[in-house]
């Protein structure tokens, strides 16, 4: 069984660098688990950083007939984010618009490779 606070405290470490906050979300957008700053906003980050995975995704399904989408990096007023799907979670990074998206790339690929077999025995079960 994974424990939430144990969730939090790995999602946390990737909050560094002017990674402000990291998401975990379902597929609807609903938000699992969160760590950082601002956490009024995080569900409506969540049902956002959703939204764009699954246009994106549907988007690569139509006009590329490619159904491997594998991180969506999107520059906005206030900072980047990153998305990307872990087992059949949402995982993502809200960052200031000063990190690189290769540093954000990097991050979300590195969390994401760590979190795989859990939340995936987790689903499976």
């Amino acid at each position: 069984m994974l424990k939430p606070r144990a969730l939090s405290d790995v999602l946390s470490q990737a909050n560094t660098g002017g990674i402000g906050s990291t998401l975990l979300l379902n597929s609807e957008g609903s938000l699992l688990a969160f760590s950082g700053f601002g956490d009024k906003d995080a569900s409506a980050a969540g049902a956002i950083a959703s939204n764009i995975w699954t246009s994106f995704q549907k988007s690569g399904q139509l006009s590329l007939d490619d159904s491997k989408l594998d991180c969506v990096l999107v520059e906005c007023k206030l900072g980047k984010i990153a998305i990307t799907k872990v087992a059949n979670l949402l995982l993502c990074l809200c960052s200031s618009e000063n990190v690189s998206f290769g540093m954000l790339k990097t991050k979300i690929t590195a969390m994401s490779t760590y979190l795989e077999e859990p939340l995936s025995q987790i689903a499976s079960s």
